[in-house]
């Protein structure tokens, strides 16, 4: 009948669409409602065309394929999507528990302690550096073999063939092919002669290089970068990176680059990188034998292959997390890190560029750029953004007219393609001096500008004729040759980028935007002179660097790693904000007309790989795209050789388990291979035979005698999903948790499955799988319908698809789940039978026949369900340890503490914008509304980095006035400070007593004054407020840290404590405030205002903006919010941050409040760099860095727990009182010395500084003897007792009772330090001269860091934080080494300060996994004591009243208190409120009205108000055997707020973030029982069998599970004498445990 039925709808359909054109509307009527809830997106309406297509295919196929479909047995099921068979896909928390389980064998088994440790942990940093070395070994030998090849084009040496052009024309060997002299100046016999000599060999090189990659790796060519991306996104493609690529990746490199053709050496070099970390992998079975390893390995090779080529390492480890990596965790954040400071040190040995420095391209920028300047460089990132998007198009065309298999490659080999792109690109380049040389070469001219540092230039710096003396060359010619330059470069680049031969786009890129910023420097400058302007401030040059970085930006559409490529490039530090604003345009322009490069070649070459989520992904769900055509694996699947036969012959990598063809019950996963090798293995044992019976015993219904058990074979942590899931959330499970495959079960019924090919499949084709029913709309609980029977199995009929199968399953889904629903029991005079969905109420309020009715309705509901609406799982157990206290309890007790922060859902917050903002916008919107949706999230962190930027210029000036009134005053303007007055400052009294007492008593009274603002008005303003900000970021809501009081008393105390001259800094204070201001103005758009995800979201993006306003680094903000703040920091939050952050330090430039004109604090001049002799120095720094800074967390934080309000000292002393104490010990002790009387910062600057090349008008404060550094043992006494005093005053300050940030002590502290080392050094220097000249600035600086990084734990930021702060890009190599060892030696001894006071002040933060968690599972901390809603009707008062009294932010929903079926969650406050607006709003809603979960329940009650619709579905599900390390990733990486665990669909228990939280705190376990993975549980309380088991009784555990009171508990929680996997899930009822607890456990 079902056959029949479906037959007739899919007639109907046919003929519909055999009718006239207007008819279609009908059709897509139809299928509309098979789409709910997405129809306004435009890959729906292809989904809708494409149906209609199929629709119009004749009967006779619907026909054959019913027959084939009956023709069928029902356990056969088939994939519908068989795509990329070629690439297997890496599941990331499989091979972490692989990794995790190795290293403990390895530990255990290994008797020798160091060589466990050399192959657990010492190798993880052993490998990178190995990388970096031999990457840097590449890329020299690429480089001077390139070089070498490049010359012979132009000529040969006389003298040595193998010497280098450069060299060999210094000495008058050098043969030009045209004859001696200059080019221009020959005849043309001569000229051509060279010519023809330049493209025959060009054309030879470029053909050898082709040769050699087409016949010995294909894989070689190209950049390899979209490839890197694909194997880095959870793909395998072994052939990449094999040894043989990386050969001749190297060599046909160096061939294509030296061929003179419009490539670079920079993309394949990343390329080289990785094949060397797949090389190195095999050195160490930890990554040769785990693909999930191996792909941290390469991600941190993508970071040194980027050093190696720019010359640039914190660009590279930028580039692999924002353009590379799909995960970047921090510990390979700061492992690639590590690889690209030894790949730099590498390069500095090498010294390939014989500068001695790393710059690649340096250009010398005398000041910054004008405020009037920067519209010219937007449009510079508009015509980046726009080439960009044209050589995309251009080159994807062409790419794909090339491809294998299309006529043009039929008829043309790749050699000869490659032959005639050679030859046409010498032809072209020849003539013009701007494109016959290398690009290189024409790029590190543009960059420079001709004025008064023309003698900084390199003497060998040739300015090709840019330059008319010191000033820029202006003529119309010289504007077209570089207009003609730039277009042909463009050209050649576009048909080259993707040939046959290694060939990247970074250079070609770079050489098209500097000729074109150039031309347009020059346009400015010409423009500025003929209208009177001041043109003495424009560089051409500068607008070549940012025409470069805004083209490049055009093509890659990178962001962030860009500008720190360019700046490092170029060491054009001042050109930050420029790079920035025209980086960002161009990817805006570029990103309305096409993709990246990358991603646009990764789909032409139809690579799987998965996409950041977009708008789209919100709109659908699991059910649209699911497949459910499944093969399947029962629990008794037969003999061993049909099992080695089904799964030898399979192309997949598994199948799920269910118990039987017509019990579609979910068991778990089986992975193929797996199971193909453990059968294989025992097959060949002897008297093992094909026939012998093999068998699931753990899940099967009953055992086989003699049968071989495989039930370890099964993966029962394979995570589970509803049809309802939101496409965003899986979207983000397969990116973010790097998993293959999701099951998509209903009510513990396989329904269908995710995989990650097939996901990337539907982004990528813009089509849907299937489209089924709304399960949402139409599903219904097991048993709750007339057609159990057909929705018994969740698997549809086993048939092959086809076109037209794809529509006739549509339509018989529909034609059956629609009718599945119950039907209601309706009495004669219930006219709601016919009311085709109308509110009942409507009527209520009209008739009052129907008021008497529907009161002799509640009366009888009254007295016939009076039972109460929730259940509770389980009773207290009792079990209590030798204190007399239970496990639970005290886990539940030390929750308490957290009661008052509630936790944020990010995907359930996700969706809700999606459904309640953006889809209101786009259908019913006004087009004003419209317009405003895109425009909002750029033009609010806008306005939060302008108001950022007022705010500490504000505190900035008020601040240093306030802080010169504790000397004296101006006598002609009360208001300035003693700088800005002048002559006109007088001392508060020529007395040094008088001064003296003066200076203390105003120094504390603003103490005071800010200690009593903070106490009596806002106390959450207090310290730096970062610890808070992470925790509000990190999931958790704390409304008072960033109300608007707090803002204001945050910004006053702040200037009050600064000027007191505490041992403070404002820095991290004004990250809070940036907050605090991004928390006001997302209450100017309700789409920020009603949404916690988006309002956090708001604050990553303003924590960047505080720090680039401290700090003027607005980089260091973006990657300290990145690294250290945020939680949850995706690319489109970390673009946004990065448009915060430049507006922020645009109007910091605008401002100027301290008068530098520029944003760097600390301006530093140093003329070399340091030798590698200084660096074991460098090292040293970093180790003393490491230990001050645990030093001060210990006692900081002793000092603080011994504060807190409730303590003694507490109770005592007012914090009043305190913060006045410590204002006078400060203002005492800092008096007599010179060095800490001042502010911090003015003294800071002087310790910078070295004394040969410090400004003129800086006093040194007694540290140089005229050019030379004064050597005294009273200089080293004074500045480390100055040191000391700001250390311990430090220790005392952070974290006291008025806004204190520890920045710039940290630095203060530092810079003293490492002047007294690069003093010493100095001294051993002139006895054994192991360096040319030490300067002891660098010294300063360098320790800086490096306390700095012990205190705060930071890496990558701090050194962008910290060249920020001085200028001394030179130092990239120097800060890098400090900072990480300063991280290496204080992690040794504790945690940073921040993560510190976040567990000292109990604030729920969840950190970063450590291998710890993997050590448990989810049993071992769920809590299985919990209060449940069931569906069985109870009355709107008794819900109400439980909703009103609980303490919970919601509740399990199961079926009832004997059946425990998990069907959903239901979250308190929605719920809470819709029924208290109901009771309101109308007269005849009384508390006695019946409710009822109608889609969930076969109960009917007759006009009970359904409440179906607040049942969240899709909260995330696992199953008790879950590792924590996935468990911790699900919260930290998803953002969830709690986790539900289930068994066989039962629920089992619950996991909150809090729970979660509480026990990586406490390092306690919430209860220990047996395991499941040794001991099988129970099934499904139907199936559980009344036997005993023997083995059970064995265990000192009571009848619960638990250890008894005498077997103790562990420090850890773990029962004595367990293993740490004892664990079991117990099946309760509401009267609370089951009586046949102690069912059967068979042994597997």
């Amino acid at each position: 009948r079902a056959q029949q039925k479906r037959g007739q709808v899919f007639a109907h359909l046919v003929d519909m669409e055999s009718r006239h054109e207007h008819e279609k509307i009908e059709v897509d009527a139809v299928a509309s409602r098979r789409l709910p809830g997405v129809l306004g997106t435009e890959r729906r309406h292809q989904s809708l065309q494409i149906m209609r297509q199929r629709v119009s295919m004749s009967l006779q196929q619907v026909a054959t394929t019913f027959q084939r479909g009956k023709n069928k047995s029902p356990g056969k099921k088939k994939h519908s999507l068989k795509i990329w068979d070629r690439f297997e896909t890496v599941s990331f928390p499989n091979e972490e528990s692989k990794d995790w389980h190795h290293t403990s064998q390895v530990m255990e088994t290994r008797q020798n302690w160091c060589r466990a440790a050399l192959h657990t942990r010492l190798i993880t940093w052993l490998l990178p550096g190995l990388i970096g070395f031999l990457t840097a070994s590449s890329g020299v030998l690429i480089e001077k073999v390139s070089d070498r090849l490049n010359g012979v084009l132009f000529g040969y040496c006389t003298s040595n063939a193998f010497a280098d052009p450069a060299e060999c024309r210094a000495s008058g060997s050098w043969v030009n092919w045209w004859g001696n002299g200059s080019l221009g100046s020959q005849s043309w016999p001569d000229y051509l002669q060279g010519w023809m000599f330049y493209v025959l060999l060009a054309t030879a090189l470029a053909s050898f290089s082709a040769t050699i990659v087409r016949f010995f790796a294909p894989t070689a060519r190209g950049s390899g970068i979209p490839e890197v991306k694909t194997i880095l996104g959870g793909f395998v493609m072994a052939e990449v990176l094999e040894f043989k690529t990386l050969v001749v990746k190297v060599v046909g490199l160096a061939f294509s680059v030296s061929s003179g053709m419009a490539l670079g050496k920079e993309g394949p070099l990343v390329h080289v990188a990785c094949c060397w970390a797949n090389f190195c992998s095999k050195l160490s079975p930890r990554y040769m034998q785990n693909e999930g390893k191996r792909r941290e390995l390469i991600s941190t090779a993508a970071a040194a292959g980027v050093a190696v080529a720019f010359g640039a390492p914190v660009g590279g480890v930028l580039f692999s997390y924002e353009e590379v990596s799909t995960m970047f965790p921090q510990k390979t954040m700061i492992r690639a890190f590590f690889a690209a400071v030894v790949a730099a040190l590498t390069l500095l040995w090498y010294n390939p560029t014989g500068t001695g420095k790393l710059t690649m391209f340096e250009a010398f920028t005398p000041d910054m750029p004008s405020i009037y300047e920067f519209p010219w460089f937007v449009a510079l990132g508009v015509m980046g953004g726009i080439l960009g998007a044209l050589f995309v198009h251009w080159n994807i065309k062409v790419s794909a007219g090339r491809a294998e298999g299309t006529a043009f490659r039929r008829r043309v080999p790749i050699i000869a393609e490659v032959a005639a792109i050679a030859l046409l690109t010498a032809l072209t380049s020849f003539p013009s001096t701007y494109t016959r040389e290398l690009s290189p070469v024409t790029i590190r001219a543009l960059f420079h500008s001709c004025d008064d540092f023309a003698e900084a230039r390199p003497v060998s710096q040739d300015m090709m004729g840019l330059c008319d003396g010191p000033e820029p060359l202006l003529s119309l010619s010289l504007v077209s040759s570089l207009v003609i330059a730039s277009a042909l470069r463009f050209l050649q680049m576009t048909i080259t980028f993707g040939t046959g031969v290694p060939c990247g786009l970074f250079v070609p890129s770079l050489y098209t935007g500097a000729c074109l910023g150039r031309c347009m420097g020059m346009f400015v400058k010409w423009l500025s002179a003929y209208l009177g302007l001041q043109v003495a401030v424009i560089h051409p040059g500068v607008y070549a660097m940012v025409g470069a970085a805004a083209v490049l930006g055009g093509v890659c559409r990178v962001t962030i790693s860009l500008v720190v490529i360019m700046y490092e490039l170029t060491s054009a530090l001042q050109l930050v904000v420029p790079f920035m604003l025209a980086v960002l345009t161009a990817k805006w322009v570029g990103d309305l007309f096409t993709h990246g490069i990358y991603d646009c070649c990764i789909r032409l070459r139809g690579y799987p790989y998965l996409h950041e989520p977009d708008d789209f992904t919100f709109g659908t769900r699991a059910c649209d795209v699911m497949d459910e055509d499944l093969e399947c694996v029962y629990a008794d699947p037969g003999t061993l050789g049909e099992l080695l036969q089904k799964v030898t012959d399979t192309k997949f990598g598994g199948f799920p388990l269910v118990r039987s063809s017509s019990d579609h019950s979910l068991l778990g996963y089986v992975h193929a291979v797996q199971v193909r090798s453990h059968l294989e293995n025992i097959l060949s044992a002897p008297l093992m035979r094909r026939d012998m019976p093999v068998i699931f015993g753990k899940y099967a219904s009953e055992k086989k005698e003699g049968a071989l058990d495989l039930s370890k074979l099964v993966d029962e942590t394979i995570l589970r999903i509803v049809p309802e899931t939101p496409l965003a959330q899986v979207h983000n499970i397969f990116r973010q948790l790097g998993i293959k495959i999701v099951l998509v079960t209903r009510f513990a019924e396989l329904a269908g499955i995710i995989t990650k090919k097939s996901f990337v499949h539907h982004l990528e084709n813009g089509s849907i799988g299937h489209i089924t029913n709304d399960p949402a709309v139409v599903g219904g609980a097991p048993g709750a319908g007339g057609h159990d029977s057909d929705r018994k199995t969740a698997l549809p009929a086993p048939t092959q698809k086809s076109a037209s199968d794809v529509v006739h399953k549509a339509r018989k889904t529909r034609s059956l789940w629609m009718n599945a629903e119950p039907e209601k029991e309706v009495s004669p005079g219930d006219s709601t039978a016919n009311a085709g969905g109308r509110d009942p109420l409507g009527d209520i309020r009209q008739s009052r026949r129907r008021r008497e009715s529907l009161q002799k309705m509640r009366d009888m509901f009254v007295s016939t369900f009076s039972k109460s609406p929730h259940t509770k799982l389980r009773k207290s157990t009792g079990e209590e340890e030798e204190g007399g206290e239970s496990v639970r309890n005290r886990t539940k007790k030390s929750l308490q503490k957290w009661r008052h922060y509630t936790t944020v859902s990010f995907p359930t917050e996700d969706v809700k914008d999606y459904r309640e903002h953006t889809s209101m916008v786009f259908t019913r919107g006004s087009r004003l509304e419209k317009l405003a949706l895109p425009l909002v999230p750029w033009l609010i962190p806008a306005l939060v980095g302008f108001l950022t930027a007022s705010m500490g210029s504000l505190v900035e000036v008020v601040s240093e006035w306030m802080n010169s009134l504790r000397f004296g005053r101006c006598l002609s303007n009360s208001f300035l400070g003693r700088e800005a007055c002048g002559a006109d400052w007088v001392a508060w009294s020529t007395s040094e007593m008088q001064a003296f007492a003066s200076y203390v008593v105003i120094s504390v009274a603003f103490a005071a004054v800010s200690a009593a603002l903070v106490r009596a008005f806002a106390p959450m303003a207090r310290g730096s407020g970062i610890p808070e900000v992470k925790t509000i970021l990190g999931g958790f809501v704390m409304n008072e840290v960033l109300e608007f009081k707090t803002l204001v008393v945050k910004v006053i105390g702040l200037t009050l404590s600064v000027s007191s001259g505490m041992s403070l800094g404002k820095e991290g204070p004004l990250v809070h405030v940036a907050c605090c201001w991004a928390n006001f103005c997302s209450k100017l758009s309700s789409r920020y205002v009603e949404n916690e995800a988006k309002r956090r979201e708001l604050i990553s993006t303003a924590a960047a903006a505080g720090v680039s306003v401290a700090f003027g680094t607005p980089l260091g903000g973006v990657l300290f919010s990145y690294e250290e703040v945020s939680t949850m920091f995706p690319q489109k939050t970390m673009v946004r941050a990065f448009f915060a952050a430049v507006i922020a330090a645009l109007s910091l430039s605008w401002y100027n409040p301290a008068g530098r004109g520029r944003l760097t604090m600390f301006q530093t001049h140093f003329v070399q760099m340091p030798s590698l002799a200084e660096y074991p120095w460098f090292l040293i720094l970093g180790a003393v860095g490491g230990v001050l800074g645990a030093v001060f967390v210990h006692f900081n934080i002793k000092i603080s727990a011994a504060r807190q309000e409730g303590t003694a000292f507490r109770k005592r002393v007012p914090i009043v009182a305190e913060v006045s104490m410590i204002a006078l010990v400060t203002a005492l002790t800092s008096w007599p010395l010179l060095f800490t009387r001042g502010l911090s910062t003015s003294t800071i600057q002087v310790l910078f500084q070295g004394c040969g090349h410090a400004p003129e008008d800086m006093d040194m404060m007694g540290l140089c003897a005229g050019d030379d550094t004064l050597i005294s043992m009273e200089l080293v006494t004074s500045l480390g007792l100055a040191a000391l005093l700001r250390f311990v005053q430090m220790t005392f300050t952070f974290g006291t009772g008025v806004p204190c940030g520890l920045f710039v002590p940290s630095l203060y502290t530092g810079a003293c330090l490492g002047r007294c080392l690069g003093m010493f050094v100095t001294w051993l220097n002139g006895h054994y001269h192991f360096a040319a000249a030490v300067d002891t600035g660098v010294y300063a600086m360098v320790g800086a860091a490096a306390v700095l990084g012990g205190v705060c734990r930071v890496t990558i930021s701090l050194v962008v934080i910290m060249f920020g702060l001085t200028g001394a890009l030179q130092l990239i190599v120097p800060f890098m080494l400090a900072v990480l060892t300063a991280k290496f030696v204080g992690d040794r001894f504790g945690d940073g300060i921040y993560d510190a006071c976040i567990v000292l002040r109990g604030y729920p933060y969840l950190h970063e996994p450590d291998e710890v968690s993997f050590n448990a599972r989810a049993c071992d901390i769920m809590d299985d004591e919990l209060e449940c809603i069931n569906t069985q009707p109870t009355t709107l008062g008794q819900l109400l009243e439980m909703l009103r009294k609980t303490t919970f932010g919601g509740f399990p929903l199961i079926s009832s208190g004997e059946d425990h079926t998990l069907l959903g969650y239901i979250h308190t406050e929605p719920l809470r409120r819709h029924l208290e607006k109901t009771l309101g709003q109308s007269a005849l809603m009384r508390e006695d009205f019946p409710v009822i979960f109608k889609k969930y329940t076969t109960s009917r009650v007759q006009g009970a108000l359904d409440l179906s619709k607040f049942v969240d579905e899709t909260v995330v599900r696992i199953v008790p055997e879950t590792p924590l390390a996935q468990v911790h990733n699900i919260f930290r990486q998803l953002g969830v707020k709690l986790v539900l665990v289930a068994r066989f669909g039962h629920l089992a228990g619950m996991i909150t973030k809090k729970g979660f939280v509480d026990h990586l705190h406490e390092g306690h376990i919430g209860h220990v029982a047996k395991d499941p993975v040794v001991h099988a549980l129970e099934g499904p309380a139907s199936d559980a069998s009344p036997d005993a088991s023997p083995e059970r009784k064995d265990h000192k555990e009571d009848r619960f599970g638990l250890p008894k009171s005498g077997a103790g508990i562990t420090k850890d929680g773990r029962a004595a004498g367990s293993s740490p996997k004892q664990c079991t899930t117990f099946p309760f009822t509401s009267a609370g445990l089951r009586s046949d607890l102690a069912a059967p456990l068979l042994e597997p």
